[in-house]
C-alpha cells in the first residue's frame, strides 16, 4: 500500500482550512477529486489523514512549530489518497493567529517539480530510518541541521532557490488560488454545517 505513484497536474491547487488543532473545515473540490476521499469523509476529520505514514516526525514538527509562531512557510510533503496511491507536494502554509478564537490555518498545496521531489524523497528516508531504527528524533534533527548548514542554507530558502527566487514561487503558488480567496473563509468563525451548505451552494460555480 502507498507504493503507487498518482500525478499531480501543475495547475491544479488542493485548498484546505483547518482549526488549531489539524481538524479539517474546508476543502475544495480539487481537494476531492485528487485525494478520492468526498467532503464527508474529511471534514470534521485530523489533516493527518491523508499525510503519507512515513514522513518523517522532524519535518512535522517544524511546519507546527512554525503555525504556532504565526509564520508563512513552505512545506515539501508526501501525501497519500484514499486508495492507497501517494503524491508529493509544495505547500504555502499560513496561519492567522486570533486572541478570542484561536489559530486559522491555511494551506495551499501544489504539484512538485522531480527534481525538487527525488531530493526530498531521499532526505525524507533518511529521517524517517533515523528515528524508526534507534536513533530517534534528536538525532533526526541533529541530521537535517547538518544536512542544511553543509549545503549553506535551510529549508525555505533552498525550495525558494530551487524555484527560481520568492517571486516565482508566489507566483507559482497563488497563480490559481490567490491570497485573497484563501483567507475569505476563516475556518474558525464557521461550523462544519455552515461549510458543507456553503460548498453545495457553490458547486455549480467556481469557488476557490
Amino acid at each position: 500500500m502507498f507504493e503507487i505513484e498518482k500525478g499531480l497536474e501543475p495547475d491544479i491547487t488542493l485548498v484546505c482550512k483547518l482549526d488549531k488543532n489539524g481538524i479539517i473545515k474546508y476543502i475544495n473540490k480539487s481537494y476531492t477529486d485528487i485525494t478520492g476521499f468526498t467532503e464527508k469523509d474529511l471534514i470534521g476529520q485530523s489533516h493527518e489523514i491523508i499525510q503519507h505514514p512515513k514522513m518523517p516526525k522532524v519535518i512535522l514538527d517544524r511546519g507546527w512549530k512554525g503555525i504556532y509562531e504565526g509564520k508563512q512557510q513552505y512545506f515539501v510533503s508526501k501525501n497519500i489518497t484514499k486508495n492507497g496511491e501517494y503524491f508529493w507536494t509544495i505547500a504555502d502554509i499560513n496561519s492567522k493567529i486570533h486572541e478570542n478564537r484561536g489559530t486559522a490555518i491555511y494551506i495551499r498545496r501544489k504539484y512538485l517539480p522531480n527534481d525538487i521531489k527525488e531530493e526530498f524523497e531521499k532526505l525524507y528516508e533518511v529521517l524517517y530510518g533515523i528515528e524508526t531504527s534507534g536513533g530517534g528524533e534528536e538525532i533526526a534533527k541533529k541530521y537535517l541541521k547538518g544536512y542544511w548548514e553543509e549545503r549553506g542554507t535551510n529549508f525555505d530558502d533552498y525550495i525558494v532557490s530551487k524555484f527560481g527566487g520568492e517571486k516565482n514561487l508566489k507566483t507559482y503558488m497563488t497563480s490559481e488560488v490567490p491570497d485573497k480567496e484563501l483567507f475569505s473563509v476563516d475556518p474558525t468563525d464557521m461550523n462544519i454545517d455552515d461549510i458543507l451548505k456553503l460548498v453545495k451552494k457553490k458547486k455549480k460555480r467556481r469557488f476557490w
